[in-house]
Order: C-alpha cells, then sequence, then structure tokens
C-alpha cells in the first residue's frame, strides 16, 4: 500500500509508481458513462471542478447493490 499526500490525493500504483487518476477515470469510478463526462468537460470546465465533482456524486452503483441487499433481509424476515 502506499500513502497519498495532501496535494496528490488521487492516485493509483502503476509500474511501481504512483500515478494520479485522470478526471475520466474518476468518474468512471462514480458510475458515469463516458459520454456523461465528455459533455461536461465540453463546457470548458477545469480538472479541479472536474474532480470536485466526481467527489461530491453519490456512487448509485453501490447505492444501487445495498437497497437490494436489504429487501433481500426484508423478503428473509417476512417468509422466516
Amino acid at each position: 500500500m502506499f500513502t497519498l499526500t495532501v496535494t496528490d490525493r488521487h492516485g493509483v500504483v502503476y509500474c511501481g509508481y504512483i500515478r494520479k487518476l485522470m478526471p475520466l477515470e474518476c468518474w468512471r469510478l462514480q458510475g458515469f458513462t463516458d459520454e456523461q463526462f465528455n459533455k461536461v468537460k465540453a463546457t470548458g470546465m477545469s480538472d479541479a471542478q472536474l474532480y470536485k465533482q466526481a467527489g461530491n456524486a453519490v456512487t448509485t452503483n453501490v447505492i444501487e447493490a445495498l437497497a437490494k441487499y436489504i429487501l433481500d433481509i426484508e423478503k428473509e424476515n417476512t417468509n422466516g
């Protein structure tokens, strides 16, 4: 594992080095499509703002998985 500094919070290990994630990669991790990212990028928004938007997004894939899990538990409790 590695530690990222305050000035570089978005990184992955690549060939033994820490590589900063690109804004598109951050958006993908949040479940956005490339088309959605490209529309926002086309407005001329800075990378700093793109990182902020990705960081402030709710990861809908995770929320959906949690909701399904909760529903499964409720079904078990109702049936048993």
